[in-house]
């Protein structure tokens, strides 16, 4: 539970420094690079295998094809916004 905790305030940190910096403009063009990057690395690393092991060929390339998809949208949503 302690753990928890600490992930909990991690996040409520994290949320607390976005909204502070909002209207810091350009000094906060590469945050939104490293923040998708750190999440398509933790789809591609530890997500993805444990769903490709138990899963049947077509149930495997409809997740890689999800995974894309969201890829996608964090594309889309970084260009027009």
């Amino acid at each position: 539970m302690r753990l928890q905790l600490v992930t909990a305030l991690g996040a409520v940190a994290g949320a607390a420094c976005s909204l502070l910096a909002e209207g810091a403009g350009a000094a906060m063009l590469g945050v939104l690079p490293f923040t998708a990057g750190g999440f398509i690395y933790l789809g591609t690393v530890s997500v993805l295998p444990e769903l490709l092991r138990d899963s049947r060929p077509l149930q495997s390339c409809l997740q890689v094809l999800a995974l894309l998809a969201g890829v996608a949208m964090m594309v889309l949503i970084a260009h027009y916004e």
